[in-house]
């Protein structure tokens, strides 16, 4: 199931300043946790692969932590803004592809990052199926997802201001993860989940490792 056209321009449009509107919307704060956690769910032996790399914020917090790293995107303005960032990185490399239909081989990736995607996405079941189809057996699939939930109505109010003020209104509805519910659906795509956690104080965000079962 790859994704629209409508998804393409929407996102395509916003690669120039997608970091720094992203740090708007949500909260510097959160991200400095989010990059403390991520810094602890990698191996430097690992071959990881990124999905929804965007401009590649969330790939240069990883990649002096494992041996390779493939970061993809399916919007081409995401792609060349992506290649730009990660650029003093010889272990990474920008492809292009499709969350939902990548064209890797079964069992090729030590562990695999999704970060602020699956809220986003039609279908993020299937987004994670397909992860377990490209990670080897006993690989790990590490998800940051930032959500409202555990926010007052009036900070979820303001986050949804934020956003629609630099990126306007979204092609697909938003949905907002609890730890739990996010865990249930990385199980139901077949994996272990060892850790899902709200971290956070002002703005939120849910951090999941789990593990390829079969």
């Amino acid at each position: 199931m790859p994704g629209n056209e409508q998804e393409y321009k929407y996102w395509g449009k916003l690669a120039r300043t997608f970091h720094e509107d992203a740090l708007y919307v949500v909260s510097p704060d959160v991200y400095q946790e989010v990059r403390r956690w991520l810094q602890n769910q990698f191996e430097v032996t690992d071959t990881a692969l990124e999905l929804g790399c965007g401009t590649g914020f969330f790939s240069g917090i990883i990649a002096d932590r494992v041996k390779h790293l493939t970061a993809t995107d399916f919007a081409l303005e995401m792609i060349e803004q992506a290649n730009k960032n990660l650029s003093q990185f010889s272990n990474v490399e920008v492809q292009k592809a499709d969350s939902y239909d990548t064209s890797f081989a079964d069992n090729v990736f030590d562990a695999i990052l999704l970060a602020n995607l699956l809220h986003i996405v039609e279908n993020p079941v299937a987004v994670l199926k397909g992860s377990h189809r490209v990670l080897q057996s006993d690989g790990r699939i590490v998800i940051v997802d930032a959500t409202g939930h555990g926010m007052s109505f009036f900070k979820k109010m303001g986050l949804v201001v934020r956003y629609l003020r630099r990126f306007g209104k979204s092609p697909l509805r938003n949905r907002s993860f609890s730890p739990d519910e996010l865990a249930a659906m990385v199980k139901e795509a077949g994996f272990a989940v060892e850790e899902s956690i709200l971290i956070g104080k002002n703005a939120k965000a849910v951090c999941l490792r789990g593990r390829k079962i079969g």
